[in-house]
């Protein structure tokens, strides 16, 4: 089965939890998940045939346990074998939310202040081309009267 799709552990145990749940208030729903004939790898597989032939690469929670009740409600033929990986987005918590928000606009302060110091660096110019001055011609230096310092 080289075209065999790859389900983390964390996929199946999201469709685990999803259909036990729904199973546990609809008798009728668990009577078809008990059914031999079909399998959650088959669920994700018949999934992810729908997901390739949508043209999509990503689908909302929503709309992936809907494919899953399908396949489990209808007298479907199975569907080829899908190449695929399937992941389960992580539902943040607030404090997570909240943390991702000030390390965003924490490195959004640090590329301005990078932009800014970039802007505000001497842009470097050639030099001007001199020539030296010809043996024996004067040097014109007219002197300072506050010292070298100024």
């Amino acid at each position: 089965m080289a075209n065999e799709m790859k389900s983390s552990n964390a996929v199946m145990d999201v469709v685990r939890n999803y259909m036990e749940e729904r199973c546990a208030n609809d008798p009728i729903l668990a009577i078809k998940y008990a059914n031999p004939a079909k399998s959650l790898e088959k669920a994700l597989n018949f999934v992810a045939h729908e997901v390739q032939k949508s043209g999509l690469t990503i689908m909302d929670s929503d709309s992936v346990f809907s494919l899953i009740l399908h396949y489990y409600d209808e007298n479907l033929e199975d569907v080829p074998n899908v190449n695929c990986k399937i992941a389960v987005a992580k539902e943040l918590t607030d404090t997570e939310r909240t943390e991702a928000k000030e390390q965003a606009m924490e490195q959004y302060k640090e590329e301005q202040l990078r932009e800014l110091r970039r802007q505000s660096q001497p842009k470097a110019t050639a030099p001007k081309h001199t020539t030296a001055p010809k043996a024996g011609e004067e040097i014109n230096v007219q002197p300072n009267l506050f010292g070298d310092d100024f």
